[in-house]
Parts: C-alpha cells; structure tokens; sequence
C-alpha cells in the first residue's frame, strides 16, 4: 500500500515510513497529493530550511499559498528568517518542542479551509535533539491535539529509521502505519 489524501478522510493521522534514499521525493510528494485534494497543510520542517522547502515544492508545481511551514532548521544552521513570509514560523532548532507545540496551537485551528492536515516531515531525525520518551510524549500530545481539533495528520519518518521501541509507541498513537509506494 501507500500514501493517498484518500486515507486521511474522517481526520485520520497515520505514520508513512519511506526509504532513506527516497525521503525528499517522498515527502514532496505526499505534500503535492494533499494540496491537489484541498488540503491546507501545516509542515513541521526539522529537515530543510523554509526556503529549501519553498523552492522545492514550486519547482514540483505546488501551490504554495496551501502551505504553512514550521520552521525548525534555520535559525538552528545560523540563517536568517525571511522578513515578512506570514506562512512561515521560526523556531530555534528541532528540540524546542515547547515551541513547536506552541507554533502547532497557534496556527493549526486557524488553517484556511475544511480539509486541514499536519505533515510533518521526518520524525526519526527528532532522537538527534530529544530523548526518545520526550519524542514519545510529543507526538502523543501532538496526537491528541490533532484528534480535538479534527485535523487529519501524516508523520513521515525513514523506514528503520526509528528505534523499536519508539516506532512501537508512535504506532499506537496513529491510526494506520504506511509504508510508500510512490513511483518517482
């Protein structure tokens, strides 16, 4: 099986494992299928840069006024914030995750539309900031988050890429766990 916005009706949050080699065509992808199909998508990005995000899915021919990207990387790698994006939201680095849940409060009832998604990208890069059971807990609240404001979520994350246990915990939080199948 794979992905497909399809999935995601009813608000469903699902974890998508992809191969290491395929994560970036993977995730934009995933992030062109959900704003084909109406989705207003909140990106959690804690592996590229809000302007590295932005070029890459322009030059895939994605809407961009559908994206609102979170931004844990730039400030963290010593850039710069670009002035005046309203879509984009700078956090200090990927383990802030007070501020990351903060960021996902502010913006994620407020999303334009019906059809609301969290993406966000590559959570086994998150064991390189935090503690796996301070992960644990985040995607938990994250979760649940998601299920009270009734907003559909994808947490992307490398196949094997994940410790056992953690991969156990996250897969209890979500409703379904994916593995990609996308012909690039």
């Amino acid at each position: 099986m794979g992905f497909s916005a399809e999935t995601l009706k009813e608000n469903r949050i699902q974890l998508l494992l992809a191969d290491s080699r395929r994560l970036k065509q993977t995730n934009t992808a995933v992030i062109k299928e959900l704003t084909s199909n109406g989705y207003s998508v909140m990106l959690i990005s804690v592996t590229f840069p809000n302007i590295v995000v932005r070029r890459t899915y322009e030059t895939a021919g994605i809407d961009m006024s559908k994206i609102y990207v979170v931004d844990t990387v730039t400030k963290y790698s010593g850039g710069l914030a670009v002035p005046g994006d309203p879509n984009c939201k700078y956090i200090s680095n990927p383990g802030n995750l007070t501020d990351i849940g903060i960021a996902i409060t502010e913006w994620i009832k407020p999303l334009p539309g019906d059809k609301k998604c969290l993406f966000f990208d590559d959570i086994s890069t998150m064991p390189l900031y935090s503690p796996s059971i301070t992960i644990s807990k985040f995607i938990h609240f994250i979760t649940n988050k998601l299920r009270l404001f009734d907003v559909a979520g994808v947490f992307l994350a490398v196949e094997k890429g994940l410790d056992p246990a953690l991969l156990t915990q996250i897969s209890t939080f979500v409703d379904d766990v994916e593995s990609t199948s996308f012909t690039f």
